[in-house]
């Protein structure tokens, strides 16, 4: 039965959908705000504990995407992680993260979205590289992430950042040429990046003594002012400061190293003062402050040269350990496998074992049905020819019917029928010509009237027949014989043997009256026999068209 709802609960249900829905928009919304929010810091931080709430923001994120299958969304949060790591100093561990989205990257179909995140890690990868004063794969992973450019903007930043390796290196004319290129499609960028391409084609126009140099940095600086580019007025008041230091004018360099260590200050990184501070004490060209530089630079590439060992050592470690992981869980496969192959060997073992007695159960079942229907065809035989006789005997002799000789012959002819039917049913010993003994049993019942052919019954190895198929095969032929001595009429019977490898095969066929096979009552036992022994029979016949039989034992 049905009840209609009220109004009310109507109203009911309609607020609390809207009301679950509200809730998850609202849901989805926080999420991308905290999203948007973290990836502002991680881009632009502003003191290490934002930028450690950051990452394990997104370090949560890339959990719960990997874990909902959303792996591009893994991806940018990896890069959000490995951008914050590097800024953090952790160099090894952002080319670690990095690598691992770069991994889950290369798992997917290419796309759009999959491009322009390859084309990030691969700008990622060249900046970690570069850090690592790695010049080679930095310059390499620069170029992967250059020819998966989208756009101008794209390709000018990394030739940019390309530039910047060269200049490490210490190649400036090649350098200048990056930079130059990256200048000429500048116009229709931003002026921010105009300004920083500008000023590094100034400075390394200082490297190679250009006359350019110095007026190329300069309007690089005084755009920058204008648009109060703190980073950048950084990167031009040190670029100043290195080129006056070189060009042996000490007040100016002095002053645009002040500058930079003051904007450092601004910018409140400890990468950017640590950075000014080494300039001021290049520049005061004071004693101690050299050795303290030298002794400083040593450390610090020693401390680097041991970081890039231990991160060898840690990647060789992670990958035996995966490589262990793998063969282990190889061994393990293999272990459930053979567990398996036991496991199915002995449940067959098992079938066997139980078929074998099942088996052997059937076939006492059939031995008991064929001992169970030979008694009864015993019986029956005996009650419809020798009762009979026996019973119209006991009449003629109580009537007086018939003299004595009519009463011997029949006493006789009872006595041979009996003796026939317990020849057929007795013990039969196999002889060793056993295709001898049958063509024997066979030719026992050829008459005036019958003629009867057998074929190849000498070219069967009846050696390698068991003796119980013997047996079988000779008293369902004494069977099959003597149903054609008394009901078939027929003037031929063929009876043809062939052996195929450990079959034998049989073929018996009479012109005989033929008859229905309605009443199978007289053939039962010749099949229960057959059966008995595994084998299969096959009879063919109709009235007046003769009687068919194939055997196989």
């Amino acid at each position: 039965m049905r009840f209609p709802l009220a109004p009310n609960c109507i109203l009911c249900l309609l607020v609390l959908c809207s009301c679950l829905s509200m809730a998850q928009n609202t849901i989805s919304q926080q999420v991308r705000d905290s999203t948007e929010f973290y990836g502002k810091i991680i881009m632009n931080p502003s003191h290490d504990s934002e930028l450690a709430a950051a990452i394990q923001y997104y370090e949560r994120a890339s959990k719960r995407d990997l874990k909902n299958n959303d792996t591009l969304s893994a991806i940018i949060s990896l890069r959000y992680i490995s951008i914050g790591q590097a800024e953090m100093g952790a160099i090894h561990e952002s080319e670690a993260t990095a690598t691992q989205a770069l991994e889950l990257a290369d798992n997917l179909p290419l796309d759009t979205e999959v491009i322009r995140a390859k084309r990030g890690l691969f700008h990622d990868l060249g900046r970690v590289y570069r850090l690592l004063e790695s010049p080679a794969n930095s310059i390499r992973y620069y170029t992967k992430s250059i020819e998966l450019a989208e756009s101008t903007f794209d390709s000018v930043i990394v030739i940019n950042n390309l530039g910047n390796v060269l200049t490490d290196m210490g190649n400036y004319s090649l350098a200048l040429k990056e930079f130059e290129a990256a200048y000429k499609t500048s116009p229709t960028l931003d002026s921010l990046t105009q300004f920083r391409i500008l000023d590094n084609i100034g400075f390394v126009q200082s490297k190679l003594l250009h006359p350019d140099a110095l007026d190329n940095m300069m309007r690089a600086m005084a755009g920058r002012e204008r648009a109060d580019d703190l980073t950048g007025l950084y990167s031009s008041y040190r670029h100043l400061a290195l080129h006056f230091h070189s060009r042996n004018q000490p007040d100016q360099a002095m002053e645009y190293a002040k500058k930079a260590y003051l904007k450092a200050k601004e910018i409140k990184s400890p990468s950017y003062l640590k950075n000014a501070l080494t300039n001021l004490l290049k520049i005061r060209e004071d004693t101690l402050g050299q050795r303290f530089i030298a002794l400083n630079d040593s450390i610090e590439k020693a401390k680097l040269a041991r970081q890039n060992k231990y991160a060898a050592m840690q990647y060789n470690i992670a990958k035996e350990r995966k490589k262990t992981e793998a063969n282990r869980l190889l061994q393990e496969k293999e272990k459930r496998s053979r567990q398996a192959f036991q496991f199915i060997g002995l449940l067959l073992v098992i079938s066997l074992v139980g078929y074998y007695f099942l088996e052997k159960e059937l076939s006492k079942k059939r031995t008991l049905q064929q001992v169970y229907q030979t008694e009864k065809r015993i019986s029956q035989k005996i009650h419809d020819e020798v009762a009979n006789d026996v019973y119209h005997l006991m009449n003629k002799i109580q009537l007086n019917a018939a003299n004595d000789e009519i009463l011997l012959d029949d006493l006789d002819r009872i006595y041979k029928k009996t003796r026939d039917i317990s020849k057929e049913n007795s013990e039969l010993l196999i002889q060793e010509d056993f295709g001898n003994q049958l063509s024997r049993l066979i030719q026992s019942y050829q008459y005036e009237d019958t003629v009867i052919t057998i074929q190849n019954i000498s070219k069967i190895n009846w050696k390698s027949i068991p003796d119980v198929k013997k047996t079988s095969l000779y008293r369902v032929l004494q069977e099959l014989m003597t149903n054609m001595k008394k009901h078939s009429k027929c003037t031929h019977v063929l009876i043809s043997f062939e052996q195929n490898k450990s079959k034998v095969q049989i073929k018996y066929r009479d012109n005989g009256v033929g008859s229905l096979l309605n009443n199978r009552n007289g053939l039962l036992n010749v099949e229960n026999r057959i059966k008995a022994v595994n084998g299969s029979i096959i009879f063919d016949t109709e009235p007046q068209n003769g009687f068919k039989v194939q055997i196989i034992i």
